[in-house]
């Protein structure tokens, strides 16, 4: 019911798809819709990034973004999510002459289209730099999020393949992000090992960890995440698709919050892993046999590390109370 870590380009329904490419005139292969799912014989993070260009390519003017970003909110209510935050990559929509900026300004539209008749739920947008690009392309988005931080834009992120650069070449980057008191979070700790956290957390300024699943929980690396409030976004399903994980009991819940460490339950891409945060709640079920009020202590976590304003934290709280019979229900039924 609370997903931090959502991308908009990974989370298309098929509905999206059809609609999208016959409006373009795409063709969307014999294959569809299984070209839209990660293979399930998918062996790293670089080949499940690949289910991204189909998606992408229909999401090149303001129209498709604006009415993908209506689309998927509309669905994240119909399955009773409280609150979303939704990620996406402005700099990956411009290859038919769209601006950054008129990607974000489409996104924004189709929130606030979307908002507008829902009652006890709100979504926000977080922008993500691309480690595969250099300091000018990704600067935009820093500066967008700035500009549009009163329009439902709450934060900057870098995604993309994790083994291209190291945290240190974003450094100055991020100094800006954080010059301008933008909240920051960062995908490390996928692809890469322990070392990248540590990296990010120390010079791009991350508040929360997009994954993390790696770190080596040292005593002087939990007193670091501890003391610098750090959550962590963790992805079960999709860690398992891009090997970055074996299976569902290696999921570090359990040595992460032993300590105190700040973990939240995410989806990752809706579509592409072809999952959603009731799914990624059962596997984990399946595993930890979570009591209610585990299941509620992670739900907390994710309102703790929202970035949202407190007034609007203890609403969220409100809410969860009323709902968590419900939701755990739909956990626990087989």
């Amino acid at each position: 019911m609370i997903d931090l870590h959502l991308h908009l380009d990974g989370s298309l329904s098929i509905e999206d798809f059809k609609f999208l490419a016959e409006r373009q005139g795409v063709d969307l292969g014999e294959n569809f819709p299984n070209n839209i799912y990660v293979p399930s014989d998918c062996k790293s993070l670089e080949e499940y990034l690949e289910r991204f260009d189909l998606p992408l390519s229909l999401m090149q003017d303001e129209f498709s973004i604006a009415y993908a970003t209506k689309s998927l909110v509309d669905r994240l209510y119909k399955k009773g999510y409280i609150y979303a935050e939704i990620r996406f990559a402005p700099q990956l929509h411009t290859r038919k002459g769209m601006s950054q900026e008129d990607a974000v300004i489409a996104a924004v539209a189709g929130l606030r289209m979307a908002l507008k008749d829902k009652v006890n739920f709100d979504a926000n947008l977080i922008l993500c730099c691309m480690r595969q690009s250099d300091y000018e392309t990704n600067f935009p988005a820093i500066e967008l999020a700035e500009k549009y931080r009163k329009s439902k834009v709450i934060a900057v992120d870098l995604a993309g393949p994790e083994a291209f650069h190291s945290g240190d070449y974003y450094a100055s980057l991020f100094d800006e992000a954080k010059k301008r008191n933008l909240n920051i979070t960062i995908h490390a700790g996928e692809a890469c090992g322990s070392d990248e956290v540590i990296r990010v957390i120390d010079l791009l300024h991350a508040q929360r960890i997009g994954h993390g699943v790696h770190l080596d929980l040292t005593m002087e690396n939990i007193k670091k995440v501890i003391e610098k409030q750090i959550a962590f976004e963790f992805c079960p399903t999709s860690n398992l698709q891009t090997t970055s994980l074996p299976d569902y009991e290696h999921v570090p819940l359990g040595e992460f919050d032993k300590y105190g460490i700040c973990v939240t339950i995410n989806s990752d891409n809706m579509t592409v892993s072809n999952t959603d945060v009731l799914k990624e709640y059962r596997h984990l079920f399946k595993v930890f046999k979570f009591k209610k009020y585990e299941i509620k202590h992670l739900l907390d976590n994710s309102i703790r590390a929202a970035f949202i304003p407190l007034e609007e934290k203890i609403a969220l709280r409100r809410e969860l109370d009323k709902r968590i019979d419900g939701f755990y229900n739909e956990v626990i039924r087989p």
